[in-house]
């Protein structure tokens, strides 16, 4: 937290008459309107009214290069932080699992394909709830996004992180291009680096179950990293959306896509891979690269391209149309105007 010396104090006082219907104006600057997030507000309330008492409001003014930094990329960091959560978790699991099942490497088996469904979808969970009150928690530059994550802050429970910048969203419900393309970096920086934390704490019983240090086949343990699967739909705007009544509220959205990762892995996996996030597998691709050579974006015809990128876009666009097409009523897609 800055020092007193870092902040700025904007008192609130106004001059007001004793008129008894004189309306009652919000005086109160809003962080948005500054660009500064709030570090303190007292009282909550700063509506005039008679024997007003004046409100002060403390904004962060650090100026170190650091703290612009994170003041300007505050939810690209929140994207990118909530991504390599999920790589992570899923990597992790990918690796113990398969790893596990060698007895040079552990003496019993250390999961099944359903610890592969549980981890994953709890990767994505923990990721959407760690960057949610930031950035919306998408984690996902095709389709994931969840709306108005409800947060306790010290002066209540507020609604946050309304904007939804994945590719869905920049279609359908117009939000800018700019953020989106920021979003998806950050979502892919913070892929490969989960995907590298994961490499290197398991890169000896990698080396043990590919039978040498040098020795890095593909698709073999890159497979643990990458997936090569098909197109699918789109049921994230269904949950978020706020004119369906079955929507859940939004801090149980993490949740519910979490049951939704279970489902769709523990159904459709064996052909696919349950590839729902071109960031999951791009990232890790290229930090697989590093150590497995060009055959991990050259292996059957450039699959991973089709698949994971143009194939998840593709799927997730078509699957927003026909739910604004035939569900969706609001008035700010372009199927519904």
């Amino acid at each position: 937290m800055s020092s007193a010396s870092d902040q700025l104090k904007i008192d609130t006082t106004c001059t007001m008459d004793d008129s008894p219907d004189r309306t009652p104006v919000d005086l109160s600057p809003t962080p948005s309107a500054l660009g500064l997030p709030v570090l303190h507000l007292q009282p909550t309330s700063t509506t005039v009214t008679k024997n007003y008492t004046p409100d002060v409001i403390y904004y962060d003014l650090a100026t170190t290069p650091l703290d612009n930094f994170r003041r300007r990329f505050r939810k690209p960091l929140a994207e990118f932080t909530g991504t390599m959560i999920l790589l992570i978790f899923g990597i992790a699991v990918d690796c113990q699992v398969t790893l596990g099942g060698n007895r040079s490497i552990s003496g019993a088996e250390k999961g099944s394909f359903l610890s592969v469904c549980i981890g994953w979808a709890a990767g994505a969970a923990f990721g959407i709830w760690a960057s949610a009150d930031i950035s919306g928690g998408h984690i996902n530059p095709a389709v994931s996004g969840t709306s108005d994550f409800v947060a306790s802050t010290n002066v209540g429970l507020t609604r946050l992180s309304r904007l939804k910048v994945t590719l869905v969203h920049v279609l359908f419900r117009g939000f800018p291009f700019r953020d989106f393309v920021e979003y998806a970096v950050a979502q892919t920086l913070g892929a490969f680096t989960g995907s590298l934390l994961m490499y290197g704490l398991f890169s000896q019983a990698i080396s043990v179950q590919e039978g040498g240090s040098a020795v890095r086949t593909t698709p073999g343990t890159a497979s643990l990293f990458v997936t090569f699967p098909l197109d699918y739909m789109n049921a994230v705007l269904t949950i978020t959306d706020k004119r369906n009544a079955m929507a859940p509220p939004p801090t149980l959205v993490p949740l519910i896509i979490f049951v939704a990762i279970i489902a769709l892995t523990a159904c459709f996996a064996l052909q696919t891979g349950a590839a729902m996030n071109p960031a999951r597998d791009f990232g890790p691709r290229v930090m697989t690269a590093i150590f497995y050579g060009r055959s991990v974006f050259t292996y059957r015809n450039h699959y991973w391209l089709w698949t994971p990128i143009i194939g998840d876009f593709v799927g997730a666009i078509v699957g927003a149309f026909f739910y604004d097409l035939l569900i969706y009523t609001g008035d700010d897609s372009p199927v519904t105007r």
